[in-house]
């Protein structure tokens, strides 16, 4: 009987800690570099596929979805299609465009911090929204004809290029290691070309 309770005790043990196995990508004091090379050279070719899409998870090596959401003027939990029970109330700023009348680089860095810390609120403890967020756009807003022009900041590469920065600044947070979120520029740049008709 002992023998028995010693062996199951030893398998159980071996089990728990075989599920445990930790990889050296899940190492914070290694460098970046070598997290990075870990985890590419542990994935599958289907895998690294995968990770192009926005909504990637590795479950075999403990790795996560982290969730995405828009994020251009504030933090949204979704839209049609998307059916929580309840939202959990963000702060909405005005469009893009209204935003880039200020001018101000360093506000528009606090209106993204602010929509970041919610991000590290909202998807944590409900589970919505995302650590990678969409936004800002870096379009030029050059020809109305588009319909998204509310969605960048103007038709100016330069205004757009500071406010865009700021933004992905503010996103990220200030900690050397760790951003607040991963900020997802979007659109092609292609959107930024004159329309030939």
């Amino acid at each position: 009987m002992k023998i028995t309770l010693s062996l199951i005790i030893c398998i159980i043990t071996a089990v728990s800690i075989y599920a445990q196995k930790t990889f050296p990508f899940q190492n914070p004091a290694l460098d970046d570099e070598k997290r990075i090379d870990n985890i590419i050279s542990l994935l599958t070719v289907d895998e690294k596929i995968n990770c192009l899409s926005a909504g990637f998870s590795v479950p075999r090596l403990g790795i996560r979805n982290s969730g995405n959401s828009e994020g251009l003027h504030g933090l949204s939990q979704g839209g049609p299609g998307f059916n929580y029970d309840s939202k959990t109330p963000t702060t909405q700023f005005p469009q893009a465009i209204g935003l880039a009348q200020m001018w101000d680089e360093e506000l528009l860095k606090e209106v993204a911090a602010q929509q970041a810390y919610e991000a590290r609120y909202v998807c944590p403890k409900y589970y919505r929204a995302g650590l990678v967020v969409w936004g800002p756009n870096a379009d030029m807003g050059r020809d109305t004809r588009w319909g998204r022009t509310e969605e960048c900041y103007g038709e100016d590469p330069f205004l757009t290029s500071r406010l865009v920065t700021a933004f992905v600044r503010g996103m990220q947070g200030d900690d050397p290691k760790y951003w607040m979120v991963a900020s997802l520029m979007k659109h092609d740049q292609r959107r930024s070309l004159p329309i030939a008709c």
